[in-house]
């Protein structure tokens, strides 16, 4: 089985779904724009905090206006990239939209029953998930939501000469708070993902954009069921 653009037209094919074990997941381009989308909020979150805390500012030599600099810079890639990737790349996008914001039954079981498989998740089972888990989409819309936010007040921050004081003075206090919520989602994806015994198999779906066939079976197994029939009936 091929990965295809339009599912149910099933044309344009590419890079293989199943693959020595393994099943795809995620496309270069879309890698390549969380790679990207990652690197502008971390350089954005180093120089956001040297400017707080200049003592910080070791990598920059203390240069604060060089600091400032780059923190326009990665603020601009952080809003273009996934603006551009909707222009661009619409139809992906409206699928990722749809399925995160698509909620059923087994979507409300699977979060209540997270913090107990959090902490025995050999004892829990968590019902069937889609492409993406229920806690995926939450974790999406907060990202979503905060990035929105801090974009907007960064803007605002960034235009701070032609708007009153006491508006300025709540867009930091707003901004920094967002930032902060925003970080430890971030810390607890990344916890997710590379650490956390059941899941941290997952990581290679960044890199390679393939995981592991058990993980996909046990992580999300409404998707891969929905792909092994798919890859029968193409064959």
């Amino acid at each position: 089985m091929k990965e295809v653009e339009e599912i149910k037209g099933k044309s344009k094919v590419s890079k293989p779904v199943f693959k020595d074990g393994k099943v795809l997941r995620f496309s270069l381009v879309a890698r390549l724009i969380h790679a990207v989308h990652l690197l502008s909020f971390f350089t954005l979150l180093y120089t956001g905090v040297a400017r707080l805390r200049p003592e910080t500012h070791v990598l920059l030599s203390g240069d604060l206006l060089l600091g400032q600099t780059i923190h326009h810079i990665a603020a601009v890639i952080f809003v273009v990239i996934p603006v551009a990737a909707m222009l661009v790349f619409g139809r992906g996008t409206g699928r990722f939209m749809k399925t995160i914001l698509t909620w059923d039954k087994n979507d409300s079981a699977w979060m209540r029953r997270f913090l107990k498989w959090m902490l025995r998740p050999r004892s829990v089972k968590l019902p069937p998930q889609g492409k993406e888990k229920a806690g995926q989409k939450v974790s999406a819309w907060f990202i979503i939501g905060f990035a929105v936010v801090i974009s907007a007040s960064g803007m605002m921050m960034w235009a701070a000469q032609d708007l009153p004081a006491d508006i300025v003075r709540w867009t930091y206090i707003v901004h920094d708070l967002c930032t902060a919520a925003l970080v430890f989602i971030v810390a607890m994806h990344l916890y997710m993902g590379l650490l956390f015994p059941a899941t941290r198999r997952s990581w290679t779906s960044m890199v390679t954009g393939y995981v592991p066939e058990i993980e996909a079976k046990s992580g999300w197994s409404r998707w891969y069921n929905e792909l092994k029939k798919e890859a029968k009936e193409l064959n």
